[in-house]
């Protein structure tokens, strides 16, 4: 009845709120410092030490990015840094995995507009022996033509599978939009490029990129963690 509906809500309706907790407070940030070395090819190395856990994350990042390709080869970039970790000259894609599983590493690469990276994430007591596998798969890349027809194949799904979504049209469509089609930024967000620019693309194009940005007057190296400058520069050299 309307009476007991009345009698069960106006208390509920009348309730005073129940007063809120005091915001604790908020230790500082602490940042550490950042040290910075350059190796004996000229690179420069930037370190932020934290030893609270012993793992180090370290980044070679490259001066170009998806802004660097060809206009007719849009998408080659985003290829050849997925080319990296699938072999080398001595190792196949399974030993590759093989040797971080057994190190307790990861190996990562990838881009943006301005910039192609690889990425380690290191036990500290494994450092050494994980810098040399990003050493051979950052130096040595097989780019094998069996790997590059595998993965171009997966780029074009890819760009399929962006074309069937709208933000996926959306982000191929609005870069010339914002900058014009002259601007080396009017390409799609995702750097995968078009399906007419990355169909064609084969092994020498892949060698062809990694030979004109890969270089070390286009390096850094930035490392994050358990570790000295002291004792990581002698192994980046």
């Amino acid at each position: 009845p309307p009476a007991a509906i009345k009698a069960v809500v106006t208390p509920v309706i009348t309730r005073q709120p129940m007063a809120l907790p005091a915001l604790g407070s908020f230790a500082p940030l602490a940042f550490p410092a950042i040290e910075r070395a350059r190796l004996a090819n000229g690179i420069p190395v930037y370190l932020a030490q934290r030893s609270n856990i012993p793992v180090i994350r370290v980044s070679v990042t490259f001066d170009a990015g998806s802004a660097a390709d060809p206009q007719d080869a849009l998408g080659l970039q985003s290829l050849t840094m997925s080319l990296l970790d699938e072999g080398t000259t001595t190792r196949n894609s399974v030993q590759i995995a093989e040797a971080q599983e057994r190190l307790g590493a990861q190996i990562s690469s990838g881009g943006s507009l301005d910039r192609s990276s690889v990425g380690l994430f290191a036990l500290t007591a494994n450092l050494a022996p994980s810098l040399d596998l990003l050493a051979d798969v950052v130096r040595n890349p097989a780019f094998d033509a069996k790997e590059v027809e595998r993965l171009r194949n997966r780029q074009l799904a890819a760009i399929a599978a962006q074309l069937s979504q709208p933000q996926g049209i959306a982000n191929t469509i609005l870069p010339g939009k914002l900058y014009g089609t002259a601007h080396p930024y009017a390409r799609p967000f995702s750097g995968l490029g078009t399906t007419a620019t990355v169909a064609p693309l084969g092994r020498d194009a892949v060698v062809r990129f990694a030979r004109d940005w890969l270089r070390p007057d286009s390096a850094a190296i930035f490392v994050v963690g358990d570790t000295t400058m002291a004792a990581i520069q002698p192994l980046l050299d």
